[in-house]
């Protein structure tokens, strides 16, 4: 059994839906303007236009075509041109070519060659060790370095 409020909810809420519905069925449809023109193939439907000329625009007129009389018009009087006024004009040599004998070298064979590349050294506990034995047959038992090669290799790399 349901209660009152439930039902009173249940047909309040179908009411408003019965209201959207007849809402949205009854909006009314946009107008289509039809556009004539060269306007009408750039603008299209984009812009709402007015005799030709689009809403964002009003207040533009575009300048007038100009008129084609065919008769060009000319000065009153000739123009008078002194001769010999121009000024001096330092010419630049021309660029020599590569491959003649007073032509100087490329950029790139005057530069040095670049250095292969040297890693610094590394100083490991292997490296002194390896140097060690290495030195042991002539510094062995000399001053006050051990005589046995074990306790030279020992003090030496420590």
């Amino acid at each position: 059994m349901q209660t009152p409020f439930a039902k009173m909810l249940t047909v309040a809420l179908a009411a408003v839906l019965a209201l959207v519905a007849l809402d949205t069925a009854s909006a009314r449809t946009k107008k289509h303007r039809v556009h004539s023109g060269p306007e009408a193939a750039f603008w299209g439907d984009l812009v709402p236009t007015e005799n030709g000329v689009p809403i964002i625009m009003k207040g533009y007129h575009p300048p007038a075509p100009p008129k084609e009389d065919g008769v060009q018009q000319r000065a009153d009087r000739p123009v008078k041109i002194p001769r010999g006024s121009s000024s001096f004009v330092d010419i630049p040599p021309v660029n020599p070519s590569p491959n003649s004998p007073n032509s100087p070298p490329a950029a790139a064979l005057t530069r040095p060659a670049p250095e292969p590349y040297k890693p610094p050294p590394i100083n490991t506990f292997g490296d002194r060790v390896t140097n060690c034995i290495h030195s042991f047959p002539l510094q062995g038992g000399l001053g006050n370095n051990p005589t046995d090669q074990q306790s030279y290799i020992r003090q030496c790399a420590n």
